[in-house]
């Protein structure tokens, strides 16, 4: 980091700070405790990052100052397979081992970093105001943030192949094989260049409304432009009789705000507050939409050609004989296309694409992705925010605080597919569903208003010989409709529990803790007067995350699949989503640290020791934290698992030194 200031003269100051950073570290995609990963799997999950800033500070008079901010953040993030992409992913389903359950294993590059690439600067320009009456303090302003992405996302690029059991493997005999692709075969040429300004005008006036009581009271209003729009699908524009090409344009949000802080006496003080907020800005959803429409990129399966897919779900026109025969990959007949130059010698699987497949993609037809589109009538999601808190100082110097929160959101973001329709009901009470449209996926809003509430109590106190103390206690009780878990639009749609796919029904959040205890206490002892010793320690207790029971509804009881890809996500008749809490997990930290003198008068340097998870160093069995893999939908009776790296105790120490 590098940091400048100009005095220009006695009221201007000129700031510029410039930031560069770039980390990286590898990280496993399926990392279920069912699954097995070769090292060739993982995958490098790192971004560099520039940022740029220049503020100029300006007092024009007494009363009137105004600062002006030009910024831009540019963002190169990267997610590289640990063994390259030049070999596919190869996935072993491993059914019934003795003693082990399914375990599914992975070799060769992750289907979803075969062609993962993003990019996307930001630049920012900040024109705000400030003015001091007597009584009111006003701040004013217009803030412009121009978002340009560069988003490369296609998966299976050099193919996904399933394989049902290790003699299939062996045998070439694939369970299912999933292709992607651009038309020309060059992946970049399916990334899309998109972006959006996100405008926003605000005024707020702070000021005392008597001595004990100080108000803020705020309007802002936020609104999209853009020129860029998703490539127009000719099909879905027939079926839909709208277009794909929907954007934010002219989306916006008036936002109000109102707080107060009112000193009820010495020792009292409440405060409060009122609000509309944005409920945040879907990119990553909004991107799905530019390159998910079947223009840039296209799909296909092995099933439209017997390289087998279940032969009860083969593609229309697919010919395997009678009785149905599957396609080996080693046959003799199959060509494989773009194999690897430095692939071995009759290399095909994993290295090249069978030639089937290669030629559907080349023509842009097969089974193609479901198309990715913005409801024509998306309101941007937003949440109105209810606080209440106090803070109350005994006369012993025991500080206690309490806050009430509730989140009431609104237009909240969902994923549906756009092209069924309920065609009838079964015995149990599911729908049935018909595909009739082009397949799709709409990012469209719940009709739901989802509540949340937090209390939180908490209680401190500092002693003459150096210790203090703290605990707190939260209550979080938040329900949502979709936890949007992905980036990915299929992904929202079945890593969930539900009755019924397209349900716009409200459950407790995934994202629940519904009891949370926390202390801290600290001792503080200076050792000769140069040698300050700090002793930590931080504890925790907290309930689990909500999960569900739940079976696979692959083949039923649906009549049509839509996209639920042989997961345990739908739940019996008459039970919610997560109305079942994990396990409990507590433990506690320890942090120590020691001053010394530094070189110079004014260095300061010190050696620290952490502890984390010291209950975990004492007893094996302490500190454990056990739940169910993500997106925790599992089949009644199945066991929590132990995470691993919340589970173990890990010791840092290192050295610290200022000047």
């Amino acid at each position: 980091m590098l940091k400048l200031d100009w005095n220009i003269a006695e009221d201007h100051r000129l700031a510029f700070t410039y930031m560069y950073n770039d980390g990286e570290n590898f990280t496993e995609s399926d990392d279920a405790q069912n699954e097995f990963e070769f090292s060739n799997h993982l995958y490098e999950r790192g971004a560099e990052l520039n940022s740029y800033v220049g503020t100029l500070y300006s007092d024009w008079t007494d009363n009137f100052s105004t600062e002006v901010r030009l910024s831009y953040l540019e963002i190169d993030n990267r997610q590289i397979s640990v063994g390259g992409t030049d070999f596919g992913e190869i996935r072993v389903e491993l059914n019934g081992r003795p003693g082990m359950g399914d375990v599914d294993v992975y070799l060769g590059g992750d289907d979803s970093r075969q062609s993962n690439k993003l990019k996307y600067d930001v630049s920012t320009i900040v024109l705000k105001g400030m003015y001091d009456f007597d009584v009111h303090s006003l701040t004013f302003g217009y803030e412009l943030e121009t978002l340009e992405v560069f988003n490369l996302f296609v998966q299976h690029t050099e193919t996904e192949i399933r394989f049902d059991g290790i003699d299939d493997f062996r045998n070439g005999l694939a369970k299912a094989i999933y292709y992607n692709n651009a038309p020309s075969q060059n992946p970049a040429d399916a990334a899309p260049v998109w972006g959006y300004d996100l405008n926003t005008v605000y005024i707020q006036d702070e000021f005392d409304l008597t001595d004990r009581l100080s108000i803020v009271a705020g309007l802002r209003y936020d609104w999209f432009t853009t020129s860029d729009a998703p490539a127009e699908n000719s099909d879905f524009l027939a079926d839909y009789g709208f277009s794909n090409n929907q954007t934010v344009d002219g989306e916006g949000l008036l936002l109000p705000r109102l707080g107060f802080t009112f000193d009820m006496s010495d020792a009292t003080t409440i405060r409060g507050g009122i609000g509309l907020y944005s409920g945040g800005n879907p990119n990553v959803w909004l991107s799905n939409n530019y390159s998910a429409n079947n223009v840039l990129q296209f799909g296909t399966r092995g099933r439209r050609w017997c390289y087998i897919d279940r032969f009860d779900r083969l593609a229309p026109g697919a010919d395997c004989g009678t009785p149905e025969v599957q396609r080996s990959l080693f046959d003799a007949d199959v060509v494989y296309e773009d194999v690897e130059a430095d692939a071995p010698s009759g290399a095909g699987a994993g290295y090249g694409i069978p030639s089937e497949l290669h030629a559907d993609i080349a023509a842009g037809t097969g089974d193609n992705n479901e198309i990715n589109y913005l409801d024509p009538a998306f309101d941007l999601p937003k949440e109105w925010k209810f606080a209440l808190g106090l803070t109350h100082v005994f006369p012993a110097e025991y500080v206690f605080s309490a806050d009430f929160l509730y989140t009431r959101g609104e237009d909240m973001a969902m994923v549906l597919h756009g092209d069924i329709d309920q065609i009838g009901t079964n015995p149990d009470g599911y729908p049935e569903y018909d595909s009739v449209r082009e397949p799709s996926f709409a990012l469209t809003n719940s009709n739901q208003t989802a509540e949340a509430y937090s209390i939180s109590v908490g209680l401190a106190k500092s002693f003459e010989n150096g210790f203090d103390f703290t605990v707190g206690y939260t209550f979080n009780d938040a329900e949502d409709v979709n936890p949007m878990t992905s980036s990915v639009a299929f992904s929202n749609y079945q890593e969930r529990a539900f009755f019924d796919p397209q349900e716009d029904v409200l459950s407790t959040s995934n994202y629940n803790i519904e009891h949370r205890f926390t202390f801290t206490t600290t001792w503080r002892h200076d050792i000769a007067q140069r040698f300050p010793l700090t002793l930590a320690l931080f504890g925790q207790a907290n309930s689990g995350r909500p999960y569900s029971f739940a079976f696979n509804g692959t083949a039923s009881p649906y009549g049509f699949t839509p996209f639920l890809d042989d997961r345990d996500n739908v739940l019996e008749p008459g039970e919610a989503r997560n109305f079942v809490n994990g396990s409990w997990w507590r433990k506690i930290d320890f942090r120590a640290e020691m001053g010394f003198p530094g070189i110079a008068e004014n260095h300061r340097a010190s050696v620290f020791l952490v502890i984390d998870n010291l209950t975990n160093l004492l007893n094996d069995d302490w500190g454990v934290l056990y739940q169910h893999n993500f997106p925790r939908t599992v089949t009644k009776g199945t066991p929590e698992s132990r995470i691993g790296d919340a589970s173990r105790y890990e010791i840092r120490f290192g050295v610290k030194y200022g000047f």
